[in-house]
């Protein structure tokens, strides 16, 4: 090269170079601008670009999942309201109780004692049952409740912003509850669908997402929605809520603008998870483990990434922990005692023993329903006096409570059955490194996290209750709607794509229409009490018994 040349080429280069930072830089902020607005069109997800008439056709383009939400929340409300009754059944009022008690400054429950308590050297020794106030949390002469402070708190929120000073029961909570895991299933669906298997058609993702918001036992519990059953469905829609972001971070991996937002918000909901509802740990503890290592597979230091990103997932939940501890000390003097053990319980002291899994598995899984001739037609039992609740043989420990009535999931919700097709047709080519492979299994081992570490308190109790599998159902039926996206998308499904989609829809229906038999019924026959007109209607346009007097009664006690 001349030696005049020299120079001048130099020059190019480090223009070329001081070019090639400046670009990378402002693709930089153009990215982080992006995603940051794609942080606060959360709910209708824009398409990268921003440009207005891409916002609004993209928003269009979502019109139905706006619709199948609402028509949701409107089966929610038309349930909890027994066919629109004025005065709303009232199943519980212990958490209107903690939010009144917020609202004038304390932490223990309005609810004056009786004096024979008061006076009593022990009053846990049930012959002072009668001076009970059952389920309630007892210490030093004050009641508390032993369930988890955030439903109430939103509650006592709720009443102040709209001025309500009166008493209004807690059906509220799990109405509100409800909705926001009927929105959080909706959009964790529609986003599986539009990313993972574009090929499942709309129709489809509409009846999976109706059969994931009236799943048994979701429209039943939201029909009974007393004290104990809202504090599970409040954990329920934090969880979900919190997954739903999780599963936007791990989709997005590798773009470090955004993913900090989106880990830090599903830390929030998963931190007021646990605050509703303290047996969500396990999951949760699980979820930032999978989730960090998921959004850092990618990176070049993907361990150093993973620590960080579990700080940023793991911080706002620790944040809620230590204020549930310090919580615990200001009421019961102990930061590990949430109450349970100072309930003062109709039923013998909780045990949690590995002789009641067995029993439990088989009852939250197969317990059967019994059948009659007039409407609704299938029935949960009390007592089991007409449907026997294990196959004969079956090992049952002595003290083994079977008094509530419980139904299988796998009965009343045959979506499910999918769950195996969700293990068996991985992606492929199936690696990874590859985005679609890495999300994939986030989403198996998320899912699978939330169909069963949530359960396992319930799983060693000696008794068993519906509102039980409240705690699993959801990633009950989101495990059985992977498996049958991922069978409409394998090979298998696209040889008869309509044969396909009509069979999952079939499954999606009959998963809807179980769930609204048992959530017409409610804890013991709620529309029948409630609304009992109505009830009449129905049962004399649809019973098929003809002149024969059905054999079983409808409801129990």
């Amino acid at each position: 090269m001349p030696p005049r040349a020299q120079p001048f080429s130099n020059l190019l280069s480090k223009t070329s170079r001081i070019d090639t930072k400046l670009r990378s830089s402002m693709d930089q902020a153009s990215a982080s601008v992006t995603h940051r607005r794609r942080l606060l069109d959360f709910f209708v997800a824009p398409p990268a670009g921003g440009r207005l008439a891409a916002r609004i056709a993209h928003l269009k383009s979502r019109w139905w999942l706006a619709l199948v939400v609402l028509v949701a929340c409107g089966i929610y409300l038309f349930v909890v309201s027994a066919g629109g009754v004025r005065n709303w059944p009232v199943y519980g009022t212990y958490l209107d109780l903690q939010a009144d008690a917020f609202r004038a400054g304390h932490l223990y429950l309005g609810l004056k004692p009786a004096p024979e308590l008061l006076r009593a050297a022990n009053p846990h020794d049930r012959s002072l049952i009668r001076y009970w106030a059952l389920d309630l949390s007892y210490f030093q002469g004050k009641y508390y409740c032993y369930w988890g402070p955030i439903p109430p708190l939103f509650q006592a929120v709720g009443k102040a912003l709209l001025g309500i000073t009166r008493g209004i029961g807690d059906a509220y909570i799990g109405l509100f509850s409800a909705c926001l895991i009927g929105l959080g299933g909706g959009l964790l669906i529609e986003r599986l669908g539009r990313r993972l298997f574009p090929a499942v058609p709309r129709v489809m993702l509409i009846f999976c997402i109706l059969a994931f918001a009236c799943a048994n036992p979701l429209l039943h519990d939201v029909a009974t929605a007393g004290t104990y059953i809202s504090a599970i469905l409040a954990g329920q829609a934090f969880l979900v809520l919190g997954v739903v972001f999780a599963f936007d971070a791990v989709w997005h991996a590798g773009t470090d603008s955004a993913r900090r937002y989106q880990l830090w918000l599903a830390g929030l909901c998963w931190g007021l998870a646990l605050a509703s509802r303290i047996t969500v740990l396990p999951t949760i503890a699980f979820l930032i483990g999978v989730t960090a290592l998921a959004v850092g597979w990618t990176s070049e230091r993907r361990w150093f990434h993973t620590f960080i990103n579990s700080l940023w997932l793991g911080l706002p939940v620790a944040f809620f922990g230590v204020g549930l501890l310090v919580y615990n000390q200001l009421r019961f003097g102990d930061p590990l005692q949430f109450g349970l053990y100072l309930q003062l319980s109709g039923y013998p002291p909780m045990r949690f023993e590995r002789r009641y899994w067995l029993p439990n598995l088989y009852t939250y899984a197969l317990r059967p329903w019994a059948s009659s001739c007039q409407f609704p037609y299938l029935y949960q039992v009390w007592w089991n006096k007409l449907s026997a609740p294990f196959p004969e043989g079956f090992p049952i420990p002595g003290e083994y409570n079977t008094d509530e009535p419980v139904v299988g999931w796998l009965r009343t919700s045959p979506l499910t059955w999918c769950i195996g097709l969700a293990f068996w047709l991985l992606p492929r080519p199936f690696t990874l490194k590859l985005r679609h492979g890495r999300v994939y299994l986030w989403c198996l081992a998320a899912f699978a996290a939330m169909a069963s570490l949530t359960g396992m308190t319930a799983i060693g109790v000696y008794a068993t209750t519906m509102r039980y599998l409240t705690d699993v159902m959801p990633g009950l039926i989101l495990l059985g709607i992977l498996g049958a996206f991922a069978l409409r998308t394998h090979r298998f499904g696209l040889l008869a794509p309509k044969l396909t989609t009509t069979v999952i829809a079939l499954l999606a229906t009959v998963t809807i229409v179980m769930g609204c038999i048992f959530g017409y019924q409610g804890y013991n026959g709620h529309f029948h009490k409630y609304n009992p007109a109505l009830d009449a209607s129905l049962v004399n346009a649809f019973s098929v018994c003809g002149d024969k007097k059905p054999e079983l009664p409808r409801f129990w006690p």
